[in-house]
This record gives C-alpha cells, structure tokens and sequence, in this order.
C-alpha cells in the first residue's frame, strides 16, 4: 500500500511539474510570438500618404487643371507614387533611385472632368507594401459657353449708364472708360454702348444672361452596374477571426507576412444597397475590413466579413446615408493589412439614414442697406474655417435697390453640408463687405445659432449691422449639394502629453547612412485620453497640417516618420474623432532639428504679378506676399530640407519686382 502511495505521489508531483513546465513554455512562447508580430508589424508598416493640396471639397471650372501634391513617408522607402481618380489610376511617378526615398514628394497636374469625383493618393514602397491617402472629393462646374471680349450694346428708352452696368456686371466708371466719348452725359436711347463680354453671355443678349440648353449629366458613382460573381457575399464576422483555409500553409509559411492586397474593387448602389466587389489575391487573411468615409471626419469601420477562399468575392450592406461616400476593404493577417482601391458610390436623399447624416444650409437671399452695387461675405460653419460667399473669387453678389441677387447663383455657392452638431445647435458666424464707388466697405460682421428645432427649411434670418441673409436649414438632401465640411466639438475632450520615442537600435551612420536616416526618422508617438464619448480613432497633426488617422477608440500610439533629418521645426499635436466630429487639438510636442553643415544659395531674381485684385476689372492691385521653398538632392541622398523667405510689399500690375536672396540647407 505505502509502495502504491508513493506511486501516485510521484505520478502527482511529475504531472505537476510537466504542466508547469508547460505552462512556462506556453507562456515564452506566446511572448514570443506576440514580439514576432509586434516586430512584423514594424517591418511591413506600409506607407503614410497624406495630401497637401487640394482641399476636399474644392470647386474648379470642368477642364481645367488643379494640382495634387502629396508626401508619402515610411520607415522603408518609397519607390513609386500613383494618383488615382474615380477608381482609375491616371498617373505613376517612379523613383529616380532603384531602391526608393524614405520620403517621396510628389506634385500631379490633374484635368477635373465635369461632375463630382474622388481622388486619392498611393504610395508602393521597396517591400510592395502599399499606403494610400484618405479620399478627397473635387467638383468639376461646367463651363458656359464663351462670349467675346467686348460686345456693343443699344440703350434702350428710359435706361441709364448705370442701368447697362449694373445688367452686365461691371461698373459705370469702367464703362466710361471703355466710352470716352460719353463723357459725363447720359447717353440717349439708340446709342450704342462697348460693354465687357462676360463667358456666359451669348451675342445679341443685352440684359439677362441667357439659359444654357440642356445637357445630359455625368452619371452618379455607383449607378452602373457591377457584375456580381457566381458565389455569396461574404458573411460579417460575429465572433472571433475566421482563419482561411487549413493551419498547414499557416505553420509551415511564415506566419507573419502582410497579406496581398485586394485589387480591383467596384463599387455600386442600388435600391438603397451598397454592393462592393474584389478580387482577393492573399492567402493567410483571417478577415476583410470594410471602410468608409464621407469628404471630411475621419473613416469608419462599418463591417468586418469573413476572409475569401481566393478569386472573386463581395458583400452588400444597407446605405449607411444619403450623399457622396467612399468605400475601400482591407485584407487583414497577423503580419499588417492592406488596402484596395478606394471606390465611390452616390446614395440617394431617398434613402434611409443608417448613420448620422449632415444638415443642408441654403442661401436665399440678402438685402444691404446702403448705396452698394455689390458685395461679398464669409461664412464659417461650427467654427470651420471661412468661406467665400460667392465661392468664385472673381463673382460678386450684385445689388440693386438694396436687394442681393442670389437666386441666379450656381448650388455650389449657396448650398452647404454641415455634420449635425453633437449639441444640437448650429453655429454660423461670419462678415461681409460691400462695394459702393470704385472701393470696397467693411459691412460688419453676424453670428447667429440655429436650434434643431429651427432645422425644418423654413427661412430664417442671419442679420448683420446693415444687412440680412436669409437661410434654410434642413436635414440633408438635396442632390446639387456637393461642398462638405468638418466640424470641431468643443464638448469632445482633447488628447493630452504627445510624445515620441526612438524605434529600434541606432546604427552606424558611417558604415550604412541610409539605414541610419530611416531609423532617425522613424518615430513612434504615444498620447493620453481619458473621455467617455465613443471614438471612432485619432488624427495626427504634423505642423498643423493632418498626417495621419488612426482607428479605433482604443489605440494610442502610432508609427510616424519625421519629414526631414535637418533644419526643420516639428510640431505634433492630436486629436480625438468621433465620427465627422473633432477634438480641438492637443498641446504641441516641439522641437528644432539640428542645423546642417552644408548649405547652398539660390536666388530668385526677380517675380511679375500679371493681375492681382479681388474680382475682374476691379481698379488697383493689392498687397502681396511672396514665399518660396526648396528640396535638394545631391549625390544620391535626398535630405529634405525646406526653406522660406517673405517678401511684402505693395504691388502694380505688370511689372517686375527684384527678390531676396534665401539659404536653405542641402
């Protein structure tokens, strides 16, 4: 008995010791394995890309040319860069080195086709990682037909100078220019006058201008049809990953390799549902990320599906609502994600809204006290920055007997989205100016609140100290409706204590400079946040200008990569996003990069501004500033450095003015 005792004791004691042992190597290796992957996610970072210029939202003249500059970083460089339109690639720029930049700066020139559209910018780096900028929305406004220069006009019985001036949109003075032999008198009826033509006036026409035959409009994105392949949609995932395939390719592969990004993603709408097709190219995905985003606010996950056997594969949601929306899917492994192309649909006001919308706000009318022939305003919207009123710098809201002539505009220049507010009252502040004599008068400036009880499109009243505009606010719905803006939150608590710290060990910069460039670089930045509200990720500010989003409510921290090695002032800041709604930004995290040893000297000789004035034919130019900044490369390297200098000085048309001399570091 005792002998069997001992037996089991020992059995006991052996047992144990074995789980533990287990235990400690289930838990080395699961350490393990969470470093691998942490160490996998480093390498394979893909790409940050975010664009400079244009803003979202911009309005051009259909035809003409807008140009798109981007920045692409990343801890590993960058061979090629891709602007993309409508879902379309249009242009590639390649590395001029075989191996790629640690920052890839690039400037397109982009014809706008008339109609909305969607571009975005992607950047390839030297592993086949890939990193794309966030969607921007551009509009191309049709143009009228063009009319001449100058056309003659018959005064009619009764009509004055200032009649015909105030008809064809020009002043009285400029009319006596143009008709010296008027003089001061008024001309009788019979006489024929030489007005400015204006592009959308047609010969013959002497008042109004003339109606533009119609014509057949681009058809909304994501009206055509999309062939569906002969296979279900994908399923959401409900619980927990769904690993493809068999664990065969998993174990004897390398597990934490990025997956293949999903290619030629189509997307279309129809009765109210948004259906997305791919192809999926990856084979250790273990789910598919599905993204959207409106013009503005930062993206949101809205589904996250099974992973595809292979080949074709979609999905098809409800529309989350109304308005111009972007989609693109990323296939997700334990090495990293990668993107699809980004492709958009137009959801119609009729259907239901799944995800909070945005409030239309229409101009009606204005009427200004005062002897003023024209004006103009600026308007912000929940403390956005301001925006012109006309939108066209060179159009003005004409004036006569005291009412302003605002019915006739394009809906680009008196229709506005606006995320709802999370307080439930829009805010609208702004000034205007008025013309009156040849000079321009500052008319003063309006602030006004609108209650979501005021929300129900009935006109309301934005006064100011000598004028009023009428305004509509409503849910949005109107199909013309195409400018878009974001909107700070001041309830939103802001992230706090931004900081960096260095990534990896630092190597020899005599024997591998480029290696130790990118890890100098290379950066990642950690923030605090202690709100409630529900988050839908972060927004990075480099300099004040947003750098990157990341998602999630959870997440603080981020890889980040400095834009240069030398002479530079870095500034991060962050901010909380909450769906289309934003933080104010954090305090600054500062600081100076070191001065470069090596310098060279370019002069800019001399600069000539053809025409400067607030709106055609306007009198006297304006004061200008002129800025210029340089990058270099030289012997191979690219050390971006970045110079400016400022020159004002009051200027004339047409004539050419000496510039400073400025240094800016190699």
């Amino acid at each position: 008995m005792k002998k069997r005792r001992g037996c089991v004791e020992c059995s006991i004691i052996t047992v144990s010791v074995l789980v533990v042992l287990a235990c400690v190597a289930l838990s080395a290796f699961a350490l393990w394995y969470l470093r691998q992957q942490e160490q996998a996610r480093e390498e394979f970072d893909p790409p940050t890309v975010f664009v400079t210029e244009p803003a979202s939202g911009v309005s051009v003249h259909a035809g003409s040319y807008v140009f798109v500059s981007a920045t692409a970083l990343g801890r590993t460089p960058i061979t090629r860069v891709e602007l993309w339109l409508d879902g379309g690639l249009v242009e590639t720029q390649e590395s001029d080195l075989p191996n790629g930049w640690p920052q890839f700066d690039a400037l397109f020139e982009l014809v706008v086709p008339e109609g909305p559209h969607m571009l975005f910018v992607r950047a390839v780096n030297a592993e086949g990682m890939i990193g794309q900028s966030l969607p921007l929305g551009v509009l191309g406004e049709a143009l009228l037909l063009p009319g001449p220069a100058f056309i003659e006009v018959t005064v009619a019985e009764g009509e004055t100078l200032a009649d015909i001036a105030s008809a064809y949109e020009t002043d009285r003075e400029i009319l006596q220019e143009l008709n010296p032999d008027l003089g001061d008198q008024e001309p009788p009826a019979g006489t024929v006058v030489t007005v400015p033509g204006r592009p959308e006036m047609e010969e013959g026409e002497q008042t109004a201008p003339p109606s533009v035959g119609p014509s057949v409009p681009p058809a909304p994105p994501g009206s055509s049809p999309v062939p569906m392949p002969d296979v279900p949609p994908l399923k959401p995932i409900k619980a927990g990953p769904t690993i493809v395939g068999i664990l065969v390719p998993a174990v004897v592969l390398p597990p934490f390799l990025p997956p293949a990004p999903p290619t030629g993603l189509q997307a279309q709408v129809e009765n109210c549902t948004v259906r997305l097709r791919w192809n999926d190219n990856a084979w250790n995905e273990f789910r598919y990320d599905v993204w959207m985003a409106g013009l503005t606010g930062s993206p949101r996950l809205i589904a996250s599906v099974q992973p595809a056997p292979g080949g074709p594969a979609w999905v098809e949601f409800d529309a989350p609502h109304p308005g111009f929306l972007s989609f693109w899917v990323e296939a997700v492994s334990f090495g990293g994600q990668q993107p699809s192309n980004t492709s958009w649909v137009y959801i119609d006001p009729e259907c239901p809204t799944t995800v909070a919308s945005q409030l239309e706000v229409d101009v009606l009318d204005m009427t200004i006290g005062g002897a003023y022939e024209r004006a103009y305003c600026y308007l912000s919207f929940e403390g956005t920055p301001h925006v012109r009123m006309p939108a066209d710098d060179s159009k003005f809201i004409q004036v006569q007997s005291g009412q302003g002539d605002i019915a006739t505009w394009a809906a680009s220049s008196r229709n506005f989205a606006v995320p709802i507010p999370a307080d439930g009252s829009l805010d609208v502040t702004g000034e205007c100016w008025g013309w009156s004599g040849g000079a321009p008068n500052e008319l003063g400036s309006f602030t006004s609140r609108y209650a979501s009880d005021t929300w129900d499109g009935a006109r309301r009243p934005l006064e100011g100290p000598s004028y009023e505009i009428g305004v509509a606010v409503q849910p949005l719905g109107a199909t013309d409706t195409l400018v878009t803006y974001g909107y700070e939150d001041p309830t939103l608590p802001r992230p706090s204590k931004p900081r960096e710290e260095k990534v990896g060990s630092e190597p020899s910069r005599g024997q591998d400079p480029m290696a130790w460039d990118q890890w100098f670089r290379a950066r990642r930045l950690r923030w605090d946040w202690t709100g409630t509200q529900q988050l839908t990720g972060f927004t990075i500010f480099l300099n004040g200008s947003p750098y990157k989003t990341v998602y999630g409510a959870g997440v603080r921290q981020a890889l980040v990569t400095l834009p240069a090695v030398y002479d530079q002032r870095i500034r991060w800041q962050v901010a909380a996003d909450a769906g289309d709604a934003r933080s104010p930004l954090s305090e600054e995290f500062a600081y100076t990069l070191p001065k470069a040893q090596a310098y060279v000297r370019v002069k800019f000789d001399r600069i000539k501004w053809v025409y400067t004035c607030d709106g055609w034919l306007c009198g006297d130019c304006s004061t200008c500033e002129a800025y210029g900044a340089v990058a270099l490369g030289i012997g191979g390297r690219r050390d971006h450095g970045s110079g400016s200098s400022r020159w004002p000085t009051d200027v004339e048309c047409g004539i050419w003015y000496e510039m400073s001399r400025i240094v800016v570091p190699d």
